[in-house]
């Protein structure tokens, strides 16, 4: 039987008093998720029999060098942010689960000097808001979650390449990855694209730099793709979940997976 995987995304998980989750918001989707919920999400999950495991483990299985569980699963939270460390990672510790945080280097740094940071994203627009630290990158990896690269300073790499070519694109991860040598100690194997902006040209750019590329899109009423045995390594697919998506949306990403 093949297998079909997914790999769940991520962005803020707050707890249920937050009063950003109250927010209505006029886009697809809304980047943020209570507590509550994702612990309900998580239980479906692991209640189910899916076993959560790790982008590598992925990576290995598609290039031919391990094997998955049938119901194999992964978690990735994008971006960096502080309730990563805060409040998935307890969540998961207490679960016996492990994720991909896919780290933004610039605000890491100067979240890591004690200096304010913002970014731009699909969701929230421009936001100044906490990122995790590089001792708290050390945290998660001896907690044996992956991190993973996801640019210098999170821009549309599609739109950036298209407007001012390759110096431009290569100026977002080149540095990045520097930043990642020095603080880390190595450069992350799995790339995720700023709000799934992408092309061919720019996967055959960043490819020699990572295993992985993952891809990143979201419609209203959600409609899910999966990574299989079919799948480049250099175009993962995923689903993103936020508060956006009803739970009866959420279990369909498991009832198709097991049905294609």
């Amino acid at each position: 039987m093949s297998c079909h995987v997914p790999i769940l995304v991520y962005h803020h998980v707050y707890p249920d008093d937050n009063p950003e989750l109250a927010i209505t918001t006029d886009k697809m989707a809304s980047g943020v998720i209570g507590v509550s919920e994702f612990r309900r999400q998580m239980d479906y999950v692991l209640d189910n029999g899916w076993q959560i495991v790790s982008t590598t483990q992925i990576v290995d299985w598609l290039e031919g060098a391990g094997e998955l569980p049938e119901k194999a699963v992964a978690l990735h939270f994008d971006n960096g942010w502080l309730d990563t460390r805060t409040v998935v990672m307890p969540i998961l510790n207490e679960l016996g689960a492990k994720g991909t945080c896919y780290v933004i280097s610039e605000p890491t740094d100067a979240s890591s000097k004690g200096l304010p940071a913002g970014i731009t994203t699909t969701t929230e627009g421009f936001v100044i808001k906490p990122f995790l630290t590089w001792n708290h990158c050390r945290e998660l990896l001896d907690a044996g979650w992956e991190i993973g690269a996801h640019t210098a300073t999170h821009p549309k790499l599609g739109q950036v390449y298209e407007e001012h070519g390759e110096d431009a694109l290569m100026a977002e991860i080149v540095p990045s990855n520097a930043v990642f040598e020095d603080n880390l100690g190595y450069v992350p194997d799995h790339f995720a694209y700023p709000s799934g902006s992408r092309s061919g040209v720019t996967d055959a750019l960043l490819s020699p730099h990572y295993r992985s590329l993952r891809r990143w899109t979201f419609d209203q009423p959600p409609v899910w793709d999966f990574t299989d045995e079919t799948t480049s390594p250099q175009a993962l697919e995923c689903q993103n979940v936020d508060n956006t998506v009803a739970f009866e949306h959420f279990k369909r990403i498991f009832d198709e997976a097991l049905a294609l």
